[in-house]
C-alpha cells in the first residue's frame, strides 16, 4: 500500500497522524480506533514516520544563534504590514475574559504571569526596524518588557456592570504598539469582596487560537503551584518562536517546498475570481474590520443528513458544509468559480506543540463546478480539493499571496472574502473552564467586541446531534437582517440537499414559505399601456 493513499484513507475517517519524536500521535473523533486500523498503523509505522518527516521537513528545528534581532515569519510579516493600515492595529487583538469567585491570591497570580512571560520569548517580543530598515523581532527580558496586571476596584462604583463593560470593552479595543510592547495585557477588576473579572488581550502577531489555550493552561499550572508553595517543574521549551521563524524562512528558500508552492500556484493560475456578492451598503474604499454576529441553531437532523451524505462519498463534515456553502454563494452570485478560506493549525512539526506564537495557516479553497451538477458531484470535487490542500498545507498563505503578485484591492482581503470554520465539541465532556485553586471560574461575556476580518465568516459547531451556525460579518457592508436571512437560506439549502441530493444545484429551493408569499404579494400590477421604458421600469420594480 502507498503510504500517501493510506494517510488519505485515514483522513477520510477523520483519523490524523503526526510525528512526535520517534513515535506517532493518532488523533481521532470516534470513541475508540477500530482494531484493523490500529494493526494497519502499527504495520506501517516506520514508513509513515519517514513519509511525514519528508513532506513536512520534520527534522528537529535548530536553535538560532544569539543575535540582537531575528527574522520574521511569513505570518508576522503580513500582520505587521496590515497593522500599518487604518483599523488594522485593532483588527488583530485576540482576547478572553473570566469571572473568578473565591479567594484569589493576587501575589501568586502576578508571579504566575512573570513565570509565563519568562518561559515564552514570544510574550516579550517587539517589532522594530533594524539598521537596514527591515522589520525584525527584538526579544526583551522579563523585567524590561514592562508587563503588569491592571487592577481596579469597582466594588463601590455606581452602575457597576455598565462601568465594567466599558472598561473591558476599552481593554479589548485598545491598540498595541508593536514596536514597544508588551503585546500581552491583563486586567483584574474586583466587583465584590470575593469576585473579580479577569481579562487578557494579545496581539495576533505573537499568538493564535491554540496559543491562547496554552497560555491559560500554563497560567493556571503556575498559579496552582505558587498557591501551594511548590516549584512547578514544566519541561523546558527546546525551541522558541524565533527558531521557528528562522527555520520556516530557510525551508522556503530551499527545494523542500517547491512542489507545495507549485501546487498552489497551479490552483490560482489564470484569472483569479472575485466574489461578486451584493452588500447592503457600498464597500468602503479601504477595508474596515467593524463587525457583527448572528447565531442560528440548524434544524434537527440536517447536520446528521449532511454528515451521512459526506461519509457516503468518502468525505468529512467539513467537506459537506463547504460544498453547501459554495452552492449558496453560487445561487446568490451565479458564479461557478468560488474561493472560500479556512484556517488550519499549522503545527505539523512535533517541536511546535507547546509553543505560544502565530503558527496558524490559511487554506484558500478554490471550487469550480457547473450549474447542472448535483450536490454529490460538487461534494466529490470539494473532497479532492480539500485533501490536496491538506497535503500541501505547509506552504504559507502569506507567501502564496506574495508569489501571485495580485493586483492589490485595498477594499478586500487577498484571494477570498468569505471564510468557513467547523468546530466540534463533546457536550458530555467536562467543562473546559480553567480550574484555579480556591476559585470557581466561569466565562465572562459582558463585553462583546466583534471584529470581522472578512466580509463573511460562517462558523459551524457540532455538539452531539446539534449543529450551530454563527456568522460574523462586516457591519460596514451588511445589515443584521441580511445576514440572518443568509443563515436561514443556508439552512433551507441544507434541507433541500438532504431531501434530494441528486437535484441540479440550480434547482434547489432554499426560500422559506413566508418569503415566497411575501415576494408574490409584493409583485406590482403592471400598466397596460406605456412606452417601452415605462414598461421596463415597472417590470424591474
Amino acid at each position: 500500500m502507498m503510504i500517501k493513499d493510506l494517510l488519505k484513507d485515514l483522513k477520510y475517517k477523520n483519523i490524523e497522524l503526526s510525528v512526535s519524536g520517534a513515535d506517532l500521535d493518532v488523533n481521532y473523533q470516534t470513541e475508540e480506533l477500530p482494531e484493523d486500523v490500529i494493526t494497519l498503523i502499527r504495520r506501517h509505522k516506520t514508513e509513515i514516520i519517514s513519509f511525514l518527516n519528508q513532506i513536512s521537513g520534520n527534522l528537529a528545528i535548530e536553535n538560532t544563534p544569539l543575535l540582537s534581532n531575528y527574522v520574521l515569519s511569513s505570518s508576522q510579516r503580513r500582520l505587521w504590514l496590515l497593522s500599518q493600515f487604518e483599523g488594522g492595529d485593532l483588527a488583530y487583538n485576540v482576547m478572553g475574559a473570566f469571572v473568578f469567585e473565591g479567594e484569589l491570591d493576587k501575589p501568586a497570580f502576578a508571579q504566575s504571569f512573570t513565570a509565563l512571560i519568562d518561559r515564552h520569548e514570544s510574550l516579550r517580543t517587539v517589532f522594530r526596524e533594524a539598521e537596514d530598515e527591515e522589520v525584525r523581532q527584538f526579544i526583551l527580558n522579563t523585567e524590561t518588557i514592562g508587563f503588569r496586571i491592571d487592577e481596579q476596584d469597582l466594588r463601590s462604583a455606581g452602575n457597576q456592570e455598565e462601568v465594567l463593560q466599558g472598561l473591558v470593552g476599552r481593554e479589548f479595543r485598545y491598540p498595541f504598539l508593536l514596536s514597544e510592547g508588551p503585546l500581552l495585557r491583563a486586567g483584574l477588576y474586583q466587583v465584590a469582596d470575593h469576585q473579580w473579572v479577569f481579562t487578557y488581550v494579545m496581539h495576533h502577531i505573537i499568538s493564535d487560537g491554540l496559543s491562547m489555550d496554552i497560555l491559560i493552561r500554563e497560567l493556571l499550572l503556575f498559579y496552582n503551584s505558587a498557591v501551594k508553595g511548590e516549584l512547578l517543574a514544566l519541561a523546558p521549551l527546546r525551541i522558541q518562536y524565533k527558531d521557528y521563524a528562522a527555520w520556516q524562512q530557510s525551508q522556503l528558500s530551499g527545494d523542500l517546498l517547491k512542489s507545495h508552492k507549485g501546487y498552489w500556484l497551479g490552483q490560482f493560475s489564470g484569472t483569479v475570481p472575485v466574489l461578486d456578492l451584493a452588500g447592503d451598503q457600498p464597500r468602503p474604499l479601504i477595508k474596515t474590520y467593524n463587525g457583527g454576529r448572528t447565531d442560528l441553531l440548524i434544524q434537527q437532523g440536517l447536520g446528521a443528513g449532511i454528515r451521512s451524505l459526506s461519509q457516503a462519498e468518502g468525505g468529512t463534515m467539513f467537506m459537506g458544509l463547504l460544498a453547501a456553502l459554495n452552492i449558496l454563494l453560487y445561487r446568490y452570485t451565479g458564479q461557478e468559480d468560488i474561493i472560500v478560506g479556512s484556517p488550519i493549525a499549522g503545527r505539523e512539526h512535533a517541536d511546535l506543540e507547546e509553543q505560544i506564537g502565530i503558527y496558524i495557516n490559511t487554506l484558500a479553497l478554490r471550487s469550480r463546478f457547473k450549474s447542472t451538477d448535483d450536490y454529490r458531484t460538487v461534494l466529490r470535487q470539494v473532497r479532492q480539493l480539500t485533501l490536496d490542500a491538506y497535503e500541501h498545507q505547509v506552504y504559507p498563505f502569506d507567501e502564496l499571496v506574495d508569489a501571485l503578485d495580485l493586483k492589490r484591492d485595498m477594499s478586500r482581503n487577498p484571494l477570498f472574502d468569505v471564510g468557513l470554520i467547523l468546530q466540534q465539541s463533546d457536550p458530555s465532556a467536562k467543562s473546559a473552564e480553567p480550574q484555579l485553586a480556591g476559585l470557581r471560574v466561569r466565562s465572562y461575556n459582558g463585553a462583546e467586541n466583534v471584529i470581522s476580518k472578512f466580509d463573511l465568516c460562517f462558523s459551524f459547531n457540532e455538539a452531539g446531534d446539534a449543529l450551530y451556525l454563527g456568522i460574523e460579518y462586516n457591519s460596514d457592508i451588511y445589515h443584521p437582517e441580511t445576514v440572518n436571512r443568509m443563515g436561514r437560506h443556508l439552512e433551507g439549502l441544507l434541507a433541500a440537499i438532504v431531501k434530494d441530493p441528486g437535484a441540479a444545484i440550480s434547482s434547489l429551493d432554499y426560500l422559506e414559505k413566508k418569503e415566497k408569499e411575501d415576494l408574490l404579494a409584493a409583485a406590482p400590477s403592471l400598466p397596460v399601456m406605456g412606452n417601452v421604458v415605462e414598461l421596463l421600469e415597472a417590470q424591474v420594480l
